[in-house]
């Protein structure tokens, strides 16, 4: 097992992964046994392994919807990273990570009635003026014409919140609510 820092070393000078190695193996050689920063070492060490072995050998059988939740969280994290420029005055800058931009533009989104935000983010890192959002419609709403709706207020928001002006807002209606 390599450990993440291998210069760590025990009193005795001798490497904990190796150690560690030799306790998975059950080869401790003659040192180990007998030097007593060795043995506490692999006292300690000793659950760790037994815990690793006992994980390794049982099934794994993630809850249903698992990798959905981490693959959608493992997005927003990324989303968090990136940065979106938005207006200043030379020689400030000024940015916001898209995952918050895109906060608020479903919260304008999510105000128009009939609507439901499933997504919103910026397709393209350097192109702040360009969204995308997925929405829900209640049923009997008219597309169009919510759609429309849908963009002015993006629009507003991103002015009025982000100082942004978007050129294109792209929507798609993922689902119809009843």
């Amino acid at each position: 097992m390599a450990m993440t820092d291998d210069s760590e070393s025990l009193a005795c000078g001798r490497r904990r992964d190796t150690l560690y190695d030799h306790l998975a193996a059950d080869a401790l050689d003659e040192h180990e046994l007998s030097c007593p920063h060795c043995r506490r070492a692999a006292a300690d060490l000793a659950p760790v392994h037994r815990a690793t072995v006992l994980l390794r050998d049982e099934p794994a059988d993630p809850p249903a919807g698992f990798v959905e939740v981490l693959m959608a969280r493992i997005r927003a994290e990324a989303r968090r990273r990136h940065r979106l420029p938005l207006p200043a005055d030379p020689p400030m800058r000024l940015s916001i990570s898209e995952h918050a931009a895109a906060a608020v533009l479903a919260i304008a989104a999510d105000e128009v009635s009939g609507v439901t935000v499933r997504g919103c983010r910026f397709p393209d890192p350097d192109d702040p003026t360009h969204v995308e959002i997925a929405i829900a419609l209640s049923y009997a709403t008219p597309a169009p014409q919510t759609a429309e709706r849908v963009r002015r207020r993006i629009r507003t928001a991103a002015r009025n919140h982000l100082g942004l002006d978007l050129r294109t807002i792209d929507i798609t209606v993922e689902d119809l609510r009843t």
